[in-house]
């Protein structure tokens, strides 16, 4: 019996640090070896936000300051699973938070 190789799973944040509210973008680049699909993606963008949606490209907007970790899992159509993380640093912004500026309305 032979043991698959692991998938290689990399993900990108750009940019990975700035002021909110930010706009980052994420690439995913997920490889098999042994050549199975992969049939699902699962986005956790570390401020609440997920999604299930397959791009390999996904976008997310911090609204507040903070270290945000972002990962997606990916899985193959033969039950194989990688984890690929990315890391978002926001500062608060020239007029403050967005929470606060909404509340000073």
């Amino acid at each position: 019996m032979s043991i698959p190789e692991p998938l290689l799973v990399t993900l990108q944040a750009a940019p990975g640090y700035g002021t909110a509210p930010l706009l980052v973008g994420f690439l995913l680049n997920a490889v098999d070896p042994s050549g199975a699909p992969i049939v699902s993606y699962n986005w956790n963008f570390g401020d609440g936000h997920t999604s299930t949606l397959p791009p390999i490209m996904a976008f997310n907007t911090y609204a507040q300051p903070g270290n945000y970790v972002t990962r997606v899992t990916i899985t193959t159509a033969d039950g194989r699973s990688a984890t690929g993380f990315a890391g978002v640093i926001v500062k608060p912004g020239a007029g403050g938070t967005m929470q606060q500026r909404q509340q000073n309305q």
